[in-house]
């Protein structure tokens, strides 16, 4: 799933100035009752750039709407969450086909005045039903502090800043924003489709594939690319690994530096888990290992996931921007072993 969690927010308190006394100590303003009132709705905006996991290199954009109600030192609330994803190398998300997608949550919120300082933690989260839905992750605490219309946010060691809306009148209810979420999922589950796919006898998938390619590499020299594919299969639930093998062959006899001599060879073992649902198949990478070490290995590798039809001889999987045609091998064709 190309995605990561929410982090947010924290608020500073405005203290109203003291009158000056005659006499040598001046008596301490009291915090709360100079702190504005925090009930209303606040808007903000949090824009970067994801830097590690499967969607490292993609654009996050979150537009955040909060509702609060402070009755004494009590607060209580929720704020709606508005994300988008970009791809940050062009290639489409798995569930949306497309190079960007959104989706909506709600946290529900409580908290208090203490000390002259807020204090909030979300209690429950609630995605849209989207097959683009990031997915859960640890309900967070702020620690905040209130200047006029404009109200900060922190939350391990992530920062926003919120602004008073005047006119909450011309947003959409949150509750219209999350029906009409779009249906999307960087990680599609069939389990989560309509009730006539479940009743289905899942296509036997154990056992090994092979998928190979010869084609041209950047440049012109000859690339020879070949996946053995190991696939067991328990029910509906998929597991196993693939092998991919890659070659690349110098075809005008100049010698490639980081091999010195005229070919090099990378091989990796990717770890794979999945299901089948009638001849629906989706497949996701979990981790992989470099089995065949070369000077002229790139590094440049990303876990993908993979949806498809299954047929008994042949896997049809898409994924990213391309796609595949596994066909189930024939004992009288010998396979690669590593």
């Amino acid at each position: 799933m190309r995605f990561s969690g929410l982090g947010i927010c924290a608020l500073a308190i405005a203290v109203g100035g003291c009158a000056a006394h005659h006499s040598t100590l001046a008596t301490p303003a009291t915090p709360v009752a100079a702190l504005s009132p925090v009930s209303g709705v606040w808007d903000g905006v949090n824009r970067t750039t994801i830097d590690a996991g499967m969607g490292a290199g993609d654009t996050r954009i979150e537009k955040q709407e909060w509702h609060l109600t402070q009755s004494g030192d009590v607060i209580a609330g929720y704020y709606i969450a508005a994300l988008t994803f970009v791809s940050g190398d062009g290639r489409p998300y798995v569930c949306s086909r497309e190079p960007q997608f959104s989706t909506v949550e709600r946290f529900d919120v409580s908290g208090r005045v203490r000390a002259g300082a807020i204090e909030l933690d979300e209690v429950t989260q609630r995605a849209a039903q989207s097959r683009c839905d990031p997915g859960a992750r640890p309900l967070s605490h702020y620690s905040g502090q209130l200047k006029g219309d404009v109200l900060t946010l922190d939350s391990d060691g992530a920062h926003e800043t919120l602004y008073r809306n005047h006119a909450p009148g011309d947003a959409p209810p949150p509750e219209l924003a999350l029906a009409n979420a779009p249906a999307e999922s960087p990680f599609p589950s069939l389990s989560d489709g309509p009730a006539p796919l479940q009743s289905l006898q899942p296509v036997d998938v154990s056992g090994l594939w092979v998928w190979e390619h010869r084609g041209a590499a950047p440049g012109g020299d000859d690339k020879q690319e070949r996946e053995e594919w190991h696939v067991t299969q328990d029910g509906a639930r998929l597991s196993g690994y693939y092998d991919r093998v890659v070659r690349q062959v110098s075809v005008d006899g100049h010698a490639y530096r980081c091999s010195m001599s005229l070919d090099f060879q990378i091989a990796t073992r990717y770890q794979i888990t999945g299901e089948v649902r009638g001849n629906q198949i989706v497949i996701y990478e979990s981790s992989f290992e470099v089995l065949d070490p070369s000077s002229c290995d790139n590094g440049k590798r990303r876990l993908d996931a993979y949806e498809g039809q299954a047929s008994p001889d042949e896997l049809r999987l898409v994924w990213g921007v391309g796609g595949q045609i596994l066909h189930r091998a024939r004992p009288d064709v010998p396979t690669q072993r590593f």
